[in-house]
């Protein structure tokens, strides 16, 4: 066996553990769906939600190809000729939401599901909060939600992308690796329409999305959050002010993205001495600043 078939190997077998992980049995098995329907797609949608996160489990290490095998009637990419997508469409029924929506007249609503790995009782639990979920242009004629995760981990293509996917997997595993269960969500829970309308929405809903998040940590009872940007930050804020008896340890880190790159090596110059602003460097760097504050926590 040549040096990169042992490689591949070890790869594959990385792959089958964290899908073993991936949004495991636990606690938040239950909660979660619960919390999402009840919060923002409305509670007639919570068997579907099940449904979806059953489906994601199912596809973890499916391709595009073989997706097309587990998708149903009720959980399918808006155009069903798409084959190089895993996001679904479900309608939003959350009046306050649904209102909104309906009022605004626009498209590519995004909705990233909570995801998690490794959640066991007594583990610390690092929370990663990322900015909000972005769609693209092609569902501007979609009125329902369009489904997926916090970059698309539930999806081998995805976290194969070095524009952040891979970046965000990459760091996941690290904190695995070291003991640690980690939940992943969005501060701003809706895109809608474009960064404009999505940015003045999330503006408006401020508090309303640091009252939901605030319900988030309660059910993750996270030892540290991690939010990612200045908008999951400025979040992050108002749900420590607003509400203190929940005892938050944040930090704040740049978002992992292609775009965020400047930012990222302006603040971890490192980067320059290990080969540059690699997703396996950047995703190593962000592990040991993630792990160093969970020790001061002991």
């Amino acid at each position: 066996m040549t040096m990169q078939q042992s490689k591949k190997n070890q790869g594959k077998q990385i792959e089958i553990i964290m899908e073993n992980l991936f949004c495991n049995e636990c606690n938040l098995s239950k909660q979660i769906p619960y919390f999402i329907a009840e919060e923002l797609l409305g509670v007639e949608n919570l068997s579907l939600l099940k449904e979806r996160y059953h489906q994601m489990k199912e596809g973890y290490n499916l391709t595009y190809h073989e997706w097309r095998n587990i998708f149903t009637d009720k959980l399918k990419p808006f155009r069903e000729e798409w084959d190089d997508t895993t996001a679904v469409t479900i309608p939003v029924k959350h009046k306050l939401f649904k209102q909104d929506f309906e009022r605004i007249g626009e498209g590519s609503i995004g909705l990233d599901l909570p995801t998690w790995f490794n959640i066991k009782e007594f583990k610390p639990r690092i929370m990663l909060i990322f900015q909000d979920p972005l769609r693209g242009e092609c569902y501007q004629e979609c009125r329902d939600a369009v489904l997926s995760s916090p970059f698309g981990l539930h999806d081998a293509t995805h976290r194969s992308r070095a524009n952040g996917g891979k970046m965000a997997n990459e760091l996941v595993k690290r904190l695995i690796d070291k003991g640690h269960g980690v939940y992943l969500t969005d501060a701003c829970k809706y895109f809608i329409g474009d960064h404009r309308t999505s940015d003045a929405y999330s503006l408006v809903f401020a508090r309303t999305y640091a009252e939901i998040l605030a319900e988030e940590i309660r059910i993750v009872e996270p030892t540290l959050c991690v939010c990612f940007g200045n908008r999951a930050n400025c979040i992050m804020y108002e749900v420590s002010s607003e509400y203190p008896e929940l005892l938050i340890t944040s930090i704040k880190l740049p978002h992992l993205s292609g775009t965020a790159r400047g930012a990222i090596k302006n603040q971890f110059k490192i980067l320059d001495k290990i080969g540059g602003a690699t997703a396996d460097n950047i995703a190593e760097v962000y592990a040991k600043e993630i792990i160093s504050h969970i020790e001061l926590l002991k």
